[in-house]
């Protein structure tokens, strides 16, 4: 081999090698910090929003009953529901029916 064919053969392969590496790199995300899952690993940024029966059904599911669904902002929806005697005004997340935060308004 001459060395213009081993010259070749190098820029050859480190184009090949470029070329396929960022998609090996598109893979699996590992990482610390805010927007990660409790394993490190990004969630995904995909929603698929729950219907107001499902938002019902959840918070049902988590003991509350007399349950109103009020104002829905971004992900979230404002409910207000009953549970052990009081009267409750819910943040709960419209992908996934979790209470994000909780506030105890009066006695029912």
């Amino acid at each position: 081999m001459t060395a213009t064919m081993l010259m070749r053969a190098a820029v050859l392969g480190l184009a090949l090698g470029a070329s396929v590496l960022p998609v090996q790199a598109q893979g699996m995300q590992f990482q610390f910090g805010l927007g990660t899952d409790g394993f490190g690993f990004r969630r995904p940024l995909v929603c698929i929003e729950l219907t107001d029966r499902q938002i019902r059904n959840a918070v049902r599911d988590q003991g509350y009953r007399n349950i109103s669904l009020n104002v829905a902002d971004n992900r979230r929806i404002q409910v207000r529901a009953t549970r052990g005697g009081w009267v409750y005004l819910l943040r709960v997340s419209t992908c996934t029916g979790a209470i994000l935060s909780r506030e105890r308004l009066r006695r029912s």
